[in-house]
């Protein structure tokens, strides 16, 4: 009986339970009667929550008459309803009436967007998922004025990003990431962006001098996805689709070749190279069919569970991204997952840590080029009877007399790998004492192990030329441990209603430590697998290590006033410490300066608010620092070697990097002035901004005088000249809705011109990639040096006219159809005094055009981008144009090539000698115009709403960067160019070779959220 009553009392209460909870239903529409699908609801004190289906319906349960529910969607204001005594809502959302009162965010802290006085830019992370890419940052390309983006093609590439362009010329051009508060460094490799919710580009110093010595090249800050409460929240995103690679040249078959080459010899006086061209019809070898895959596939999935109470919330996700290289081995791939838990114990504390471990593996052949290059009549394999049943796997493939090694046989061949394992805690306690007065620190581990593994097999293909006649084994492994700690300490008040002001004071220090170790050896036993180890090597084992390690301590403030939201100032100040320098120029102070003046908001405006929804004028000053070189500058190193001395090969010693004690910052000075706009409730929306910085003690690595008695390739660290960028930003948005129907549309364009103020002395010339650029005072730096190529000899007459003032020939050994070289300097000879400058790797301006539309359950995403007035340097002319080589050419050589008066004044003729030095004297023969425009996006997608028992389905098809137009002839006019290895990454820009391309890529995605 006792525990029948207990049953029958516990049925009660849950009876009691379901008959307290109230079912609440109604519709969510917005001024003009259209209902809105995808709002979310939660009830507010509980972790019940809702979404709006297509046609805006809801139903949610209440637990009584005093719940309240709050309504929210993205461009919309959040209304919060009590319930009472109904059980039916129709609700009216009114469209946010700005994105002024966004949060975001700034260094160290967060502020609302009209509240911004710097140059910065915020885009959300939804913007970015509409792309399928390993680098987030290529998915900035076009949507921010200020920003220049260039692509880099590859699994696993990098894109170069330059902010307002560039600002040093020896150093990295690439800006600080900063994820969730912690500097993170020049690559965001590691990060995928469905794990985004924001990004704010600090353009200008007055933003970005808050992170003093790192901030010179710009500053990107991210924000991940964090948990809110609520319901919990699983999501899934994947998209998948196959990057389609297609040869870039018609390359000539076996017998077209073989005519080509005939007309190169005979047109030097040889005999025909092969004979009879008509016995190789039909016995092409197709290099490129056998060994580059038309469609390689790419990958990109996302799993991600959120939710949480008011005291607890987490996000957890699971994120994936494979993307195989075009041949049958390498690729990158890339495994993460983010822990992200805060916690709110009280009004006054609160805490949050987020793990971030992480997984990449990566490498892949790069020998694409030699695809086209190599002959087609030399067979993939030896022919039956050259085999003598002896070779090993990789010794059956044929040599070319091109001398382009085999390249099905180097991929067979390849094996070099990188795995990276990574782990990254980032933890953070907040305490608020009074209202107004936030403590807060924050600190960050980062672990990481890298390894490097390559083997290459022993193989003869030809004795003298294609061989490894013993295989080896390398290994390296770097290991970092690096640390970041943050203290700050936050006031904000107003004073009589209308002042407000905010005062920030703290300091950060910063650890980074490395150290690798390497070994290398021969005479492994055989080539199996399971042998590619160090200990299997049994000659010439040798091994290597180093470690280093910098620190930087930082003092930091920041002061933030604004009278009636008219009148605004912030002033930031940051006093760095490198161990980097020495004692005396160790410190240095970056400060910075703005103020804004939202003219909207004086009385006088009143009758303009009709039409103006925003209108302010902002100013900023500031500076920033760069502290980007090796640890150790102001030592000398010593650098090993081998040398071969009496028959034997010995280990020696010699100096490297000469030590320099007064080196000391690189620093940028920068100001800029600019106006924000809206009308119509911001329908229309844009700013345009104007900016000039200067850099000054810039930080070259100079080759050491050879008067000093050391060897001439010592280099020295040292601070020389000066160089000034400046130019405009523009952004123009507008975004409107016709009853179903939305759009949206936006412009950014994007001005930069740079000239070198000085150098170390007066007639200086600093020289980059191998003497092809130039870069002097009252010039843009790195532009393209060379001879100007004056059209083609098309007759005797021109050739005999092409003279000193005594009838000498300027070109002594040119013929008709080879390059006339201009006299430039009228002197009477062709000598290095005649190059000149010949193009310029830097655009004019960059174009961005972003389209969004929407109808119903439709939505569809357009990206356009444009660089514009750039040149490019097609290096490839030398390989596919030029006679003197026994490389492929491209088919119809012979027509396109000089082969009679005014049949071509741009192809010089067909040549196996080139005694006029067509293809060996750098000209304007190998600049083009490296304009182009791109989609870089199109996507189509079809949601559902609060069916098949989902809260949402999204499905979608898209195509990435499908459509290019450009005069080059090149690969890619998306070239970045510059060789980071030999501190070319400025002096070297604007070259294209056989550069990995940007590939056209087909996706289909699909979104499910419950």
């Amino acid at each position: 009986m006792k525990y029948r009553f207990i049953g029958l009392f516990i049925a009660m209460l849950c009876s009691m339970a379901t008959f307290g909870q109230i079912t609440i239903k109604g519709t969510v529409k917005d001024k003009g009667a259209i209902p809105i699908p995808g709002v979310n609801l939660i009830v507010k004190g509980t972790g019940t929550s809702a979404a709006t289906d297509f046609d805006g319906n809801f139903s949610i349960s209440v637990p009584n008459k005093n719940a309240q529910i709050e309504f929210s969607f993205v461009g919309f204001t959040n209304k919060v309803v009590p319930v009472g005594d109904k059980t039916v809502l129709d609700i009216v959302l009114e469209e946010s009436s700005q994105a002024l009162d966004e949060i975001v965010v700034v260094g160290y802290a967060s502020v609302k967007k009209s509240d911004v006085t710097s140059s910065i830019s915020s885009i959300k992370g939804k913007e970015l998922q509409t792309m399928t890419v390993g680098n987030v940052a290529e998915s900035l390309q076009g949507k921010v004025a200020g920003v220049q983006i260039t692509g880099q093609g590859g699994p696993g590439a990098q894109p170069r990003v330059l902010i307002r362009g560039i600002s040093t010329v020896n150093l990295s051009t690439d800006p600080l990431y900063v994820v969730d508060g912690i500097p993170m460094g020049t690559s965001i490799n590691f990060l995928s962006n469905n794990e985004i919710e924001s990004m704010e580009v600090l353009k200008d110093a007055s933003a970005s001098a808050i992170y003093g010595s790192r901030a010179s090249n710009g500053v990107i800050l991210i924000t991940t996805k964090k948990g809110k409460a609520g319901k919990t929240r699983f999501n899934f995103d994947m998209s998948s689709g196959m990057q389609l690679m297609s040869n870039p040249y018609n390359m000539a078959n076996a017998e077209s070749y073989a005519s080509i080459m005939n007309k190169a010899y005979n047109n030097s006086g040889y005999a025909d190279y092969l004979s009879n061209p008509s016995q190789y019809r039909g016995k092409t070898t197709d290099w490129w069919k056998a060994g580059i895959k038309s469609g390689s596939p790419v990958t990109n999935a996302s799993l991600s569970v959120s939710g949480g109470s008011e005291t607890h919330t987490y996000a957890v996700s699971l994120n994936y991204y494979d993307s195989e290289s075009i041949y049958e081995v390498g690729g990158w791939e890339r495994v993460t997952m983010r822990i992200a838990n805060d916690f709110k114990f009280s009004d006054k504390f609160s805490a949050g840590i987020t793990l971030n471990p992480r997984y990449e593996k990566w490498g892949g052949p790069n020998n694409w080029a030699d695809f086209d290059k190599i002959d087609p009549i030399t067979p993939i394999y030896k022919p039956a009877d050259q085999l003598t049943g002896l070779e090993n796997e990789y010794s059956i493939y044929a040599r070319s007399p091109s001398y382009v090694w085999n390249p099905i046989a180097a991929v067979k061949r390849y094996d070099d790998y990188t795995n990276q394992y990574n782990l990254n805690t980032n933890g953070y306690l907040q305490y608020q004492p009074i209202k107004g007065l936030v403590i807060r620190t924050q600190g960050s581990i980062e672990v990481g192990d890298k390894t490097q593994s390559i083997f290459r097999p022993d193989f003869v293909i030809d004795a003298a030329h294609e061989k490894a006649e013993i295989n080896s084994v390398e290994r390296k492994n770097t290991t970092n441990a690096d640390w970041t700690w943050q203290n700050t300490v936050t006031y904000t008040k107003t004073f009589a209603g209308k002042h407000n002001a905010s005062l920030m004071i703290g300091n950060t220090m910063e650890e980074y430590n490395s150290n690798d170790v390497w070994g290398y050896g021969e005479g492994i036993p055989n080539n199996s697998d399971s042998m590619r180890e160090l200990k299997a090597a049994t000659k010439n084992r040798r091994s290597d290590g180093n470690s280093w390690s910098s620190s930087l301590m930082s003092y930091i403030s920041r002061f933030s006033y604004n009278y009636d939201a008219k009148y605004y100032f912030t002033g930031t100040f940051r006093r760095d410490g490198s161990s980097k320098f020495m004692d005396n120029n160790k410190w240095a102070n970056f400060p910075s300066a703005s103020v804004s003046w939202r003219i909207l908001n004086e009385g006088f405006m009143e009758p303009a608010k009709s039409v103006l929804s925003d209108l302010r004028f902002r100013a900023g000053w500031g500076k920033v620092g760069n502290q980007n070189l090796p640890a150790a500058v102001y030592q000398s190193n010593i650098k090993q070697g081998f040398y071969p001395i009496g028959g034997n090969v010995v280990d020696t010693s010699f100096p490297d990097t000469m030590a320099n004690k007064d080196i000391k910052w690189e620093t940028v000075e920068d100001i800029s002035f600019g106006i924000d706009f809206g009308l119509w409730k911001n329908k229309l929306s844009g700013s345009l901004e104007y900016y000039q910085k200067k850099t000054e003690d810039m930080l070259f690595k100079k080759q050491f005088p050879t008067y000093s008695g050391f060897p001439g390739y010592s280099t020295i660290w040292t601070n020389v000249g000066s160089m000034q960028s400046k130019g405009i930003d523009l952004l123009i948005s507008y975004k409107d809705k016709k009853g179903d129907f939305t759009y949206g549309v936006d412009v950014t364009f994007t001005t930069v011109n740079v000239d070198m103020l000085s150098l170390s002395a007066d007639g200086e010339r600093l020289y980059g990639a191998g003497n092809r650029t130039l870069t002097v005072k009252g010039e843009e730096p790195g532009y393209f040096y060379g001879y100007v190529a004056d059209g083609l000899f098309q007759n005797q007459t021109q050739i005999n006219a092409h003279t000193d003032e005594h009838g000498t020939k300027l070109q002594p050994y040119a013929q008709l159809g080879d390059i006339r070289f201009k006299d430039v300097n009228g002197d009477g000879k062709l000598d290095d005094k005649d190059r000149t400058k010949i193009g310029s790797p830097w655009a004019d301006y960059n174009v961005g055009l972003n389209l969004n539309f929407g109808y119903k359950q439709f939505d569809l995403v357009a990206n356009f981008y444009s660089s514009i007035g750039n040149d490019i340097v097609n290096e490839n002319i030398k390989d596919l144009y030029n006679g003197a080589s026994l490389t492929n050419k491209v088919s119809g050589l012979e027509q396109m090539a000089w082969h009679g008066e005014g049949t071509s004044n741009y192809v010089p003729r067909l040549s196996k000698d080139d005694n006029n030095e067509n293809y060996t004297k750098f000209s304007s023969f190998y600049v083009e115009d490296g304009s182009y425009v791109r989609m870089k996006n199109l996507q189509l997608g079809f949601s559902f709403y609060n069916k098949f028992g989902l809260d949402k389905l999204r499905i979608s098809l898209s195509g990435q960067n499908l459509w290019t137009w450009t005069k080059y002839t090149g690969v890619d006019p998306e070239v970045a160019g510059g060789d980071p290895d030999k501190d070319d990454r400025v002096k070297g820009s604007g070259f294209g070779a056989w550069n990995y391309p940007v590939q056209p890529t087909i996706l289909m995605g699909l979104n499910v959220a419950f």
